[in-house]
């Protein structure tokens, strides 16, 4: 579910990393209980670190910390669903018209190579894999904006998100048409079309909407 960590990596921020994967890939559901004993066996760790990544777990959202009581996954709701996609189709095309402009042809390749992998990922129902090439992909057109605090807003709405689609099980049902979606995002960063890219990412989020 999770692997173990090196101890040559930063304990805490790995912890993090391995537990949110394991949280938007639906390992762990709503509710569930993170005990930081077990977790720790299991990453091969002492429990400090986890204390620290459920911390800033709790600070994104994906779990819920009470003074004496154990750490859970928190609950995502339909409405809460609503709001986040409220919220992407604003920030994320914003990220698109940003980024159109200041791509580079190695960027480009970057993203044709995540698209290609995810294809590959699709036709052998890898889903854990489609899942992290989707949030690469998305993630680095942000990050291609070069706005640090437009990414880090966007991260978290699609930690989120990509959660609720995973419980809904509608994410991996309309794989195909995501992909052909973002091979369409990609064409219009290609020529350099803020508006053209702008519009090719409000429809793919307005598709998601549709879909879930």
């Amino acid at each position: 579910m999770i692997n173990k960590i090196e101890q040559s990596e930063t304990l805490a921020d790995r912890a993090y990393k391995e537990i949110k994967k394991a949280i938007i890939r639906g390992d762990f559901q709503p509710g569930d209980a993170l005990p930081e004993e077990e977790i720790a066996t299991m990453l091969g760790i002492s429990r400090t670190p986890i204390r620290k990544a459920i911390a800033a777990l709790t600070y994104d959202g994906l779990v819920t910390s009470e003074n004496g009581k154990k750490a859970r996954i928190s609950f995502i709701s339909d409405q809460d669903f609503q709001h986040y996609i409220q919220l992407r189709k604003v920030l994320e095309v914003l990220a698109a018209e940003e980024a159109a402009p200041l791509v580079s042809d190695e960027r480009i390749q970057h993203l044709e190579m995540l698209m290609i992998n995810q294809k590959k990922a699709i036709e052998e129902k890898d889903h854990y894999t489609y899942i992290d090439l989707d949030l690469q992909f998305h993630l680095g057109i942000a990050e291609i904006s070069g706005n640090r605090k437009l990414q880090e807003f966007i991260e978290q709405i699609l930690n989120q998100l990509t959660r609720y689609l995973v419980l809904s099980g509608t994410l991996s049902e309309s794989a195909f048409e995501a992909h052909e979606e973002h091979l369409k995002i990609i064409e219009a960063l290609k020529e350099r079309n803020a508006k053209k890219a702008a519009e090719a990412v409000r429809y793919h989020i307005e598709n998601v909407e549709k879909r879930s």
